[in-house]
């Protein structure tokens, strides 16, 4: 079966597995390219994409993101976008982030030796078991899209290897993950986004400041799709410059 691929946007991107190991020593290479050969074998079905900037990483992801790659100057980190949940009794998964933990791969020998089989294995099914018969990620980005690009003067672009959706080079809203449920993203204004993020389902969007609007809404929980619509457009409006905003209060009114 065909290896699904996508490549993120932007020069600093790599557009290839190859681009995310260049310029490493050869026994990471030898040891990214093992990993590589063990995510494939067990995810057929996993798509591929590649994030960029100093520390360049390959990312899985079959119904959820799975792991990441990531070749570093002596060894490479997979990191487990499931990794709090993964059975771990010898401690070899590190880290404290409540989203991911990462084990440490020194060799080729360790590619076979660590448990990385059976955490690939575990997380696809917590992936699975978390959705349950919710909306997936795909789901969820098929409906944005069908909202965010019939809006004016917008396109999709992969930022921080996920789907975001801008007006202009401006983001105005997102779609990612947060331990296998998909995840939008959005800005209110602040009032709104105080009120709002006392009901179930939206929450102050990761990486953002206090007080500036970003949400996160899970639309699994929060699943009214009419007033995420107008969350959208407002959305829009709050980063679009005023006359192109001026534009949508005739057609969808204010």
């Amino acid at each position: 079966m065909a290896r699904k691929k996508s490549a993120s946007a932007g020069s600093s991107t790599p557009r290839s597995f190859g681009g995310v190991v260049r310029g490493r020593s050869k026994s990471v290479q030898a040891i990214a390219k093992a990993l590589q050969a063990v995510v494939f074998e067990e995810l057929p079905d996993a798509a591929e994409s590649f994030y960029g900037g100093q520390r360049p990483m390959a990312m899985y992801r079959t119904s959820a993101d799975t792991c990441w790659i990531q070749p570093l100057t002596d060894r490479c980190n997979v990191y487990f976008m499931r990794g709090p949940q993964l059975n771990d009794d010898d401690g070899l998964l590190e880290g404290n982030s409540v989203r991911h933990r990462y084990v440490k791969v020194k060799s080729i020998d360790a590619v076979e030796q660590l448990p990385i089989r059976d955490w690939l294995r575990e997380s696809v099914e917590l992936n699975a078991a978390e959705l349950e018969d919710g909306l997936g990620f795909n789901d969820v980005l098929q409906k944005l899209r069908k909202i965010c690009l019939r809006l004016p003067k917008t396109k999709e672009t992969l930022t921080w290897g996920k789907p975001h959706f801008r007006v202009g080079e401006k983001i105005f809203c997102g779609c990612s993950e947060n331990a296998g449920r998909p995840s939008l993203g959005l800005k209110m204004e602040r009032n709104e986004s105080v009120l709002m993020m006392k009901g179930p389902g939206i929450e102050k969007a990761p990486y953002s400041r206090p007080g500036d609007g970003w949400v996160a809404i899970d639309p699994n929980v929060f699943d009214d799709w009419d007033e995420i619509e107008n969350f959208i457009i407002g959305s829009f409006k709050l980063i679009a410059p005023k006359r192109l905003s001026a534009t949508l209060d005739v057609e969808f009114g204010d």
